[in-house]
């Protein structure tokens, strides 16, 4: 019975837990001055008290507002009922919940690393997510949606995993599909851009036994990445968002064209993969034909509106990327393939589509029904209850992108940003691979435009390896490749970067990426698991392999603990030390029942007493003030909703988005905080 217990797991949720509670006791003070810092996370707080409350769904208690996730909304909500009797007492429940989704996702990476490669190997990989400081603040210490995030991606890859083991034993029922689909619906509505990383989950369980399965997930990323870093090598940045228009067009008609003429050029066929000759043909013909008819069709797009225009050199550098990303995914698979199995009859394309039409239309309505039909639920209840059927903080957002000016930081103006692959800022999204990359090639320049060039360098050596080291053990890299789901959660992350940036997006940050980090996690603990299967000659690998998993492991709780120690004290503030100064100071300086204008304002909105904050850069606000905002009368709406206050930089509400659409009702007082001045609001004032 002894030996049953997992005890590698249980020491993990004790010491993890333990921290935990040590950090949830600490000061007060410490949770909205060290920990829970970000306006984004107070944002989901104050709404989830309102909706207790009985308020609905409304952050100042006037404006409704659809502003986050619901997922991560919906398990706010009776934590922060609590809020009535404590606002602090929330915020410790909530610390305790995020770190038990953080072992919880670390858990499932230790069991799935753990049966593919070695149980060793899978607890590095849980080490490293719990244990790493760098993590736990990017993704877990913001009190965002970003934990339950991670937590479902992984459940999901672990399911997928389960999956393919039942599938090989016994036929695969709707029922099983529904169930991995209802895991991709809590995970898409957990954070609604992993719609990629979900659809493309999809499509790897539905074409299980057959090459689409590997390479239309891998072609559809492709066709994406050639079209915008064929306009970014013609145009660079800013300038190619006046073209994004075109590029975003250029996408959606090569992907239409482009898959349908690979299908029927038989490069989705095992046959034509494992003979190079008739490789090399079919795929210069498919791509071919494919910048034939794309072309065809953007000349004529341009012509019929003078608006899409575009570089015409971008259409060479597409069918020149084209025949890059299509060829290597085909050359990589001729290579891992298994020589020892007897090669599958196959029947001509057409043939082949008569004949599975059927059984992929029922699994993928069982899997897309479930996980796309929830999500379908939410958006016609957003639009009916909230005016529009996504979020407005990301519609506001992409706005943002299209000025030239950045108060918000504006959409990127870096190609590493653009493709999720840069190694530092908020883009920074392939930690701890690209980082790395990033801190090596600072060694060689202290010049900024060197070290990019040797990045860019390192991107292709580091590429190359990736696509080499399988090689090293062809059974035990199919193996992570197939059951750690590499290719989706690789193709679904470079299409959710692109997603952002490819017609410009302000103010992303840095828990965004969290498919690219569990990716990293993934490809790396691969990595280490293909080397730790070569040396299984070696008498005492398990015991030495797990020496290396307790030295590490001590090394990285000591730091961890540490980190909390030093950031959550006890008796660090005298009892009368204030959550914010700056919620004490507009107390003292307004009426009871004030409505006070705020241009970011989460965390003051939560702890401030017997005032409202009202959001003014419309992230957590109403779809009719974005709309007021957009048209140049949000000084009116306030004004009409009744706002008596506005502490802000009045020079920030002279430029984008704002325009000075407030001035006309801002009356200057003597009270300062920083560099943001307290004005009265309102004609009459």
């Amino acid at each position: 019975m002894i030996k049953k217990l997992p005890w590698f797991e249980i020491i993990l949720i004790v010491a993890v837990m333990s921290m935990s509670v040590y950090a949830a006791l600490s000061d007060a003070q410490n949770f909205s001055l060290r920990w829970f810092t970000r306006d984004d996370a107070y944002y989901y707080f104050k709404v989830a008290q309102n909706i207790s409350e009985g308020h609905g769904s409304t952050f100042d208690g006037v404006n409704k507002t659809n502003g986050y996730h619901p997922l991560w909304a919906l398990v706010c909500v009776p934590i922060f009922a609590l809020a009535r009797f404590d606002l602090v007492l929330p915020l410790r429940i909530l610390l305790l919940v995020m770190s038990a989704l953080q072992v919880s996702t670390a858990i499932l990476l230790y069991r799935l690393l753990g049966k593919i490669f070695a149980p060793a190997i899978g607890a590095l990989a849980a080490l490293y997510w719990l244990f790493n400081f760098n993590l736990l603040v990017n993704l877990y210490m913001q009190g965002l949606e970003s934990g339950i995030a991670a937590f479902f991606i992984v459940l999901l890859i672990y399911k997928i995993h389960q999956f393919e083991i039942h599938r090989r034993a016994a036929p695969v029922t709707a029922k099983q599909f529904a169930a991995l689909g209802l895991v991709g619906a809590l995970t898409i509505l957990s954070r609604l851009d992993l719609v990629f990383f979900v659809a493309l989950a999809g499509v790897w369980a539905v074409f299980r036994s057959h090459p689409l399965r590997y390479f239309l997930p891998l072609d559809i990323a492709s066709i994406a990445a050639s079209v915008f870093l064929s306009f970014l090598l013609r145009l660079d940045l800013p300038q190619y968002y006046d073209f994004s228009s075109a590029a975003l067009t250029m996408v959606a008609l090569s992907l239409a064209i482009r898959i349908p003429i690979a299908f029927f050029f038989e490069m989705y066929q095992r046959a034509t993969m494992t003979n190079l000759r008739r490789l090399t043909t079919r795929l210069f013909l498919a791509i071919a034909a494919g910048s034939t008819l794309v072309g065809a069709l953007m000349f004529a797009v341009s012509s019929a509106n003078p608006l899409q225009s575009f570089p015409r050199s971008a259409l060479l550098l597409d069918f020149g990327f084209n025949l890059l990303f299509f060829g290597l995914p085909r050359l990589g698979y001729a290579m891992l393939r298994n020589r020892n199995l007897a090669p599958k009859a196959e029947a001509a394309p057409l043939a082949e589509l008569t004949s599975n039409w059927k059984s992929w239309t029922q699994d993928g309505f069982a899997y897309f029904g479930v996980a796309f039909g929830l999500l379908g639920v939410y958006m016609l209840w957003s639009k009916f209850a909230f005016g529009t059927f996504s979020p407005v903080s990301g519609q506001i957002k992409r706005w943002w992108g299209s000025f030239p000016a950045r108060v918000y930081g504006g959409a990127t103006r870096s190609p590493f940003d653009f493709f999720g692959v840069n190694f530092e800022g908020d883009g920074l999204a392939w930690t701890p691979i690209t980082n790395a990359l990033g801190a090596y090639v600072s060694r060689f320049s202290n010049r900024t435009a060197e070290i990019e060039s040797y990045y860019w360098y390192a991107l292709i050596a580091a590429a190359v390896f990736f696509f080499l080291f399988p090689l090293l053990n062809k059974g035990k890299s199919r193996l992570a490749l197939i059951h750690l789901s590499l290719i989706p959660i690789v193709c679904g992350s470079v299409l959710q970067t692109m997603y952002y940036h490819s017609s410009g997006y302000s103010a992303f940050k840095e828990w965004y990426w969290i498919t690219q980090r569990l990716g990293a996690t993934l490809i790396l603990s691969a990595a280490l698991g293909i080397l730790y299967s070569l040396a299984r000659k070696i008498k005492y690998r398990q015991y030495a392999a797990w020496i290396v998993v307790l030295f590490l492991g001590y090394n990285m709780v000591q730091a961890y603990w540490a980190g909390i120690k030093l950031t959550m004290q006890y008796d660090r503030w005298s009892a009368d030390t204030p959550m914010m100064e700056i919620a004490t100071l507009l107390e003292a300086n307004t009426e009871p029942g004030s409505l006070i204008g705020f241009t970011g304002g989460g965390n003051v909105g939560y702890f401030i007493e017997g005032r409202a904050i009202v959001n003014m850069d419309g992230l957590i606000n109403s779809e009719e003030y974005f709309e007021a905002l957009q048209a140049g009368r949000a000084g009116e709406y306030l004004d009409n909703l009744g706002l008596d206050y506005v502490l802000a930089n009045p020079g920030i509400l002279d430029r984008q988005p704002y325009d000075g659409q407030f001035n006309a009702y801002l009356t200057p007082t003597e009270v300062f905080y920083g560099g943001k001045q307290l004005l009265k609001y309102g004609n009459d004032k």
